[in-house]
């Protein structure tokens, strides 16, 4: 075959590969209207955000109630599937277009940014922790030497290292933002991944980490007689709502939440349910 007929004929695959790949980007809200089944992502255990309830299995909550809000938008026919996530596998489920989006206290930052399409932000909340009421941890400051429980793939652990040092309680010399891994900290303090915020609670419970770093919404939902927060709150996390990178649902969502922003309907969801 000629140098020129190999060229016209990689250039037809390419054209038909550009077009595959555009059709099936720009169908996927389509795609949702055809099946008339919007896959959402959520957790099952925030309060305030998103609870399942154990008898009806029932989702309730902000983020819920906003999956429930799009798929209206999308489709008068559209129903909500909730598929439940953890912090640790929540990318993994979008990644693998399990999920259609991810609505999951999902923080917006750049790095994040790279890898996916990223909404306006629905809600925000600080960092804080969760200490026993009898331990002698009344502050970060109190951190120092001892061991404190994440999430995994959360980026709790980089913002009170950042908040230490802000603080003057770490150096800044060994910390790098973007090459930051929290399992290999040791400078002042030492970091423990779980899977699960019941993993973390059990370690604490058997004294293996001696606090639990996360989101003030996230951790609220955990105090009771043996359990409190720290009175410190620190780097306000907004959350996002998730899609895979170049997908018509990403502007779709997101013009949405901008106008729920403008016109107060965000702010009305969240006064409801914070009210509760």
């Amino acid at each position: 075959m000629s140098k020129k007929k190999v060229s016209l004929v990689f250039s037809c695959l390419l054209g038909l590969t550009l077009c595959f790949h555009s059709f099936a980007e720009e169908s996927h809200l389509q795609t949702i209207k055809d099946y008339e089944e919007f896959k959402v992502a959520v957790k099952n255990d925030v309060r305030f955000l998103s609870m399942q309830d154990e008898r009806s299995g029932e989702y309730k909550g902000i983020e819920p109630t906003i999956a429930s809000m799009i798929a209206k938008e999308i489709g008068e026919d559209v129903e909500v599937t909730f598929i439940t996530i953890t912090s640790a596998n929540r990318e993994s489920i979008l990644d693998s277009g399990y999920a259609d989006c991810m609505i999951g206290t999902y923080t917006i930052s750049d790095d994040r940014k790279l890898r996916y399409d990223i909404s306006s932000p629905y809600f925000e909340s600080n960092v804080t922790l969760l200490v026993h009421k009898n331990s002698d941890l009344n502050s970060v400051a109190d951190l120092v030497g001892k061991k404190v429980g994440i999430i995994k793939n959360s980026n709790s652990a980089k913002e009170l290292v950042k908040y230490m040092i802000s603080k003057g309680l770490i150096d800044d010399s060994q910390f790098d933002e973007w090459s930051f891994k929290p399992e290999l900290w040791t400078d002042k303090i030492a970091f423990e991944c779980y899977e699960s915020n019941q993993a973390v609670l059990e370690a604490m419970e058997r004294n293996h980490v001696q606090a639990f770093c996360c989101d003030k919404v996230i951790l609220s939902s955990f105090t009771d007689d043996k359990l409190k927060l720290l009175n410190e709150e620190f780097s306000p996390q907004q959350y996002g709502i998730v899609t895979r990178q170049g997908s018509d649902l990403s502007t779709f969502i997101d013009a949405l939440i901008r106008k729920w922003h403008d016109d107060g309907t965000l702010e009305r969801l969240v006064s409801e349910y914070l009210g509760k």
